[in-house]
């Protein structure tokens, strides 16, 4: 865990702070943070001033109070790395653009911000597209989460930023003390199978052995931290669907995804739609894994949609 040195924590300053704060905690204390900067985003710190006439004891600067309130909220909820140092950033403007901005000037290695399972909440959609546009990995945490980590599922397709996400995945194992992983490969047959001359079952069966030849590759190229590798394989068209019913089955705390794959590729298609599908679906904290600085171009990031 030691690439998870300067933790970012997004707070609304509600009572949905509670579980990332407490999630914080434990990430801080597996990885041994140096820094956590929890930062607080409002589009306007501005108090109309016939409202500060009728409350004269909200005068003073609204940014100097939202510190205030992470502070105390952190105080109430922290449990963490003792030695990290606590940051505390209240920001005006445009949440994500100054979130995208902040972790590329923080340097941060994670991100970790809420997500509402009402996908018409305005935290479901910056959620996404946080993982699509931060310079680091995002953990996405839903509410009424225990910050615990006992069962842990990687999903792969083979891509290079599945590998990623296997080396992400072994990494928090380690740190979390669990002798073991579950991988899973959720697979779907093409619809041009009939033109090799195979059924239906016959070409899954192809498919199947390919995907455990590619899975030993895959967990022979990565430093699995000593941890045992559950792999799981599951035929099924809704790829999305299935990792969730397989994370259900385990009751998994964590899953782990690579953000992106390779350019140029049907993988990379894929991997891109499955991982915001999950995003969008979340019931359980996930981790979309980036290599730092990957992303948009920062200019891209600021101003697109």
């Amino acid at each position: 865990m030691y690439r998870y040195k300067k933790l970012m924590i997004v707070l609304s300053i509600d009572e949905s702070d509670a579980p990332l704060i407490k999630y914080a905690g434990l990430v801080s204390r597996m990885a041994k943070s140096n820094e956590i900067c929890f930062i607080h985003v409002s589009r306007s710190f501005d108090i109309p001033e016939e409202i500060k006439k009728v409350y004269p004891e909200i005068s003073f600067p609204v940014d100097e109070a939202a510190r205030k309130q992470m502070k105390e909220s952190v105080e109430k909820h922290f449990n963490g790395y003792d030695k990290s140092i606590l940051k505390y950033e209240a920001v005006e403007g445009p949440e994500l653009k100054n979130l995208v901005t902040y972790a590329k000037d923080y340097d941060a290695d994670l991100m970790i911000v809420g997500h509402c399972m009402n996908m018409t909440a305005s935290c479901s959609f910056l959620s996404e597209r946080l993982a699509r546009k931060a310079p680091c990995s995002v953990l996405m945490i839903p509410p009424i989460v225990r910050p615990k980590l006992r069962r842990l599922v990687v999903a792969t397709d083979f891509s290079d930023n599945a590998l990623n996400a296997l080396d992400v995945g072994s990494a928090f194992g380690k740190a979390a003390e669990i002798d073991s992983i579950d991988v899973i490969n959720t697979y779907r047959v093409p619809e041009g199978y009939y033109k090799t001359g195979k059924t239906h079952e016959e070409f899954a069966a192809v498919m199947r052995k390919n995907a455990e030849e590619r899975l030993e590759k895959m967990t022979s190229s990565v430093d699995l931290q000593g941890l045992k590798v559950n792999p799981k394989f599951r035929l099924k068209n809704d790829v999305v669907k299935g990792i969730q019913e397989f994370a259900d089955e385990l009751d998994a705390d964590l899953i782990v995804v690579g953000a992106r794959g390779r350019s140029g590729e049907i993988a990379a298609i894929l991997l891109g739609s499955v991982t915001e599908g999950l995003i969008r679906n979340l019931t359980r904290p996930l981790i979309a894994v980036k290599k730092k600085g990957d992303g948009l171009n920062i200019i891209d990031a600021l101003y697109s949609e």
